[in-house]
Formats: C-alpha cells, sequence, structure tokens
C-alpha cells in the first residue's frame, strides 16, 4: 500500500512539474542574466543589478553576513564594494518548477571599503521565474583559498 502511494505522489510531482527540467534555452538565459549582473557590477549600474535582484533578495557575502537587496546596492553606488573587472566561469544550472540554482565561480578584481579583496570566488545564485521574468532571491559567496 506505501509503495503505490509513493508511485502515486511520484506521479503527481511529475504532472504538477516538480522536478521537471526547463528548456536549454533557459539554461542560457541564467547564464547571460549572471554575465549582465557581473558586468553591470563593474559599470556600478545598480540600476541593472535593481532589475535582476527582486526586492525581497537576501544575500550572504564572502565575510558571512547577510545583507538585503538595497544595501547591497547602496554599498554599490557608493563605492563601499567596487569590482573593476569580473569573469564567470564554470556556470551551472538546474531547475526545481519556477526556481532556478545557479552555480558558480568568477575571477575578480574587487575592493570592499578600500580593501583589496580581489581573487577566485564560488557562488550561488537562487533565482525564481515571477511575472514571466527570472529574479534573483537568494546569494552566497565564498573565497576560494589558494595554496600558497
Amino acid at each position: 500500500m506505501r509503495t503505490i502511494l509513493a508511485a502515486a505522489a511520484i506521479a503527481a510531482m511529475c504532472t504538477m512539474g516538480f522536478g521537471a527540467s526547463a528548456a536549454p534555452d533557459s539554461k542560457d538565459e541564467l547564464v547571460k542574466l549572471e554575465a549582465t549582473w557581473s558586468k553591470a557590477s563593474v559599470a556600478k549600474d545598480a540600476a541593472e543589478v535593481g532589475k535582476i535582484v527582486a526586492s525581497d533578495w537576501t544575500g550572504q557575502n564572502a565575510g558571512g553576513k547577510l545583507m538585503t537587496r538595497d544595501k547591497m546596492l547602496a554599498d554599490m553606488k557608493s563605492g563601499v564594494d567596487a569590482a573593476t573587472s569580473m569573469t564567470n566561469h564554470d556556470v551551472h544550472v538546474r531547475f526545481i518548477g519556477d526556481i532556478a540554482i545557479v552555480q558558480g565561480a568568477d575571477d575578480e578584481k574587487s575592493t570592499h571599503m578600500g580593501k583589496d579583496t580581489s581573487g577566485t570566488y564560488t557562488w550561488t545564485d537562487v533565482f525564481q521565474k515571477r511575472g514571466g521574468h527570472w529574479v534573483a532571491i537568494a546569494s552566497q559567496s565564498t573565497p576560494v583559498a589558494h595554496d600558497k
């Protein structure tokens, strides 16, 4: 009986779209969106980043602190956080219904409060499809330690 119920539950989830794969063009769209986010960060284009990041976005920075969208955009505008170059690589996308998990890395030249923070970072961004558009709803970034 449990096996039948489990099979029925799995079948129901599949019909509702859980675990369904999005089209390859959706993956490409998200990879391009990540590149746009990086380019806009370097250009200090808070308006462009604001289109990508949802109003209820939260992020965990490399120092482990949570920040809101408003704080992140203010720090970008003021120069508290600044990047002069950023190149994404190893970007992978997975879909769970209307949620996309994008993981990747970037090599960047950056500063935080004037202190050099340049290096390689790995990150995870969670996107949700809202009103037909992908928006970032959560992010996390980790510096990659290099053996010296």
